[in-house]
């Protein structure tokens, strides 16, 4: 009986090559990293707000905000609709909200990153869009 040896096709596609080590960084990369961290800081900042609050706050603010024209129809109806009883989290586990009332604190940030990152994920680019615009909204409203 003869015993062959058991290699994989393709193996040599499958080798990592070496990368040399980028000695050379200019300040102008540099400075352009360091400004987009600081915006995202400051939008993090803006979303705390809006990180544990009521929904019944929350749509007093859409509400007053729609009537001085600083958010359209669709971002208005998205932040005044009540929430889902269940939701789905990053992660794909289910969560609970059967239990919310107007009056629990909710985080509405989370809840739109989170929302935002399912919808483009799954292809719906509409649904993305307008929970970017409420999380603008949010940005814009501390």
């Amino acid at each position: 009986m003869e015993i062959f040896s058991i290699q994989p096709v393709g193996a040599s596609s499958l080798r990592v090559k070496e990368s040399s080590p980028q000695s050379d960084v200019r300040l102008p990369e540099l400075s352009s990293k360091v400004a987009n961290s600081r915006e995202a800081e400051v939008f993090e900042e803006a979303l705390s707000v809006f990180a544990s609050m009521t929904p019944r706050r929350l749509r007093e603010i859409a509400s007053e905000s729609f009537q001085r024209q600083e958010i359209d129809a669709d971002t208005y109806r998205e932040l005044s609709t009540e929430l889902p009883l269940q939701i789905v989290d990053r992660n794909g586990n289910m969560m609970d909200l059967s239990t919310l009332t107007d009056d629990s604190q909710f985080d509405y940030a989370e809840y739109y990153r989170t929302q935002q990152s399912l919808a483009e994920m799954i292809g719906d680019m509409d649904m993305a869009g307008s929970y970017a615009k409420v999380l603008d909204f949010f940005s814009k409203s501390t």
